[in-house]
């Protein structure tokens, strides 16, 4: 009689247990469920504003003279607020001048595809990969005005020289390079060498 008492009690113990733990895993399958829709809902608010993500873009065009000029990135996102607006990382702007090619690169950066105006930022470089090698922080790429130019300090070389501005600015009609503001400019003679 007492081991039939004993196998009722421990019967009856382990359904408690077991509903127990079902009990436990409804609170914990709501739990993890309502963590997963609020984590979702975040993701989808911070991107609802995004209408294109684009991954390695190539923009090309025409400028006043027909000069082809191109603008690539790693990636680029259009917002919906703004439907002629790329964000870019890791732009690359080229342009082609009467007798150069201009490259520009930076960290990232905003091309308007109507404005034509190309705003690189962060480290920014401008060559023509042959001689010419500027550094600055910002600068922009106006195609359809057709200058380059830049309003924050900047280091160039050519060649043995060296110069530090200001800004500058590279005009496509005269093939001209000016520099503006506080300018310094070392000249260097290749025999010195």
């Amino acid at each position: 009689m007492k081991y039939s008492i004993i196998i009722n009690s421990l019967k009856y113990f382990l359904i408690f247990i077991s509903i127990v733990i079902l009990i436990f895993l409804a609170i914990k399958i709501t739990s993890t469920k309502t963590d997963v829709q609020s984590t979702v809902s975040f993701e989808n608010e911070r991107f609802s504003s995004a209408s294109q993500i684009l991954s390695k873009p190539l923009f090309m065009g025409l400028d006043k003279k027909k000069k082809p000029f191109k603008v690539s990135a790693l990636r680029a996102t259009r917002y919906n607020n703004n439907q002629d607006e790329f964000n870019l990382e890791k732009p690359v702007g080229e342009v082609e001048t009467n007798s150069e090619k201009f490259f520009m690169n930076g960290d990232f950066g905003v091309y308007n595809k109507k404005s034509q105006l190309l705003t690189v930022e962060g480290d920014v470089n401008l060559t023509d990969k042959i001689s010419l090698e500027f550094k600055t922080s910002k600068a922009f790429f106006d195609f359809k005005k057709e200058i380059l130019f830049s309003n924050t300090n900047v280091v160039g070389k050519k060649k043995q020289s060296l110069i530090t501005a200001e800004g500058f600015k590279i005009l496509n009609k005269k093939n001209t390079i000016i520099f503006t503001g506080k300018s310094k400019l070392i000249l260097r003679n290749d025999k010195n060498k």
